[in-house]
């Protein structure tokens, strides 16, 4: 197998778990800096607060968006399969 091939296809890979993975930390980002505001603003020291949220919030973007962010990575993944006869030397 050549570097350019393995190169592209951990790049491919890298991309698409980028794309499963930075929707849902995007979120649990922003809801835990709103959170954070709120617990600043009414001095509430309550430390699983954010984290439930965040659990709750992800949990129901991966149930619905699921099929979404695991279609490239799908792809991906079987066509890397598919084709590892090609790749052995």
């Amino acid at each position: 197998m050549s570097q350019a091939t393995i190169t592209s296809v951990l790049y491919r890979i890298l991309w698409d778990t980028a794309f499963l993975v930075g929707p849902p930390l995007l979120v649990s980002t922003v809801i835990a800096f709103v959170i954070g505001i709120l617990q600043a603003v009414t001095q509430t020291q309550e430390q699983t607060l954010p984290q439930t949220v965040k659990m709750v919030v992800i949990t129901l973007m991966l149930v619905f968006l699921g099929n979404t962010l695991i279609g490239p990575f799908y792809s991906s993944s079987s066509e890397i399969f598919s084709n590892f006869h090609r790749y052995h030397r």
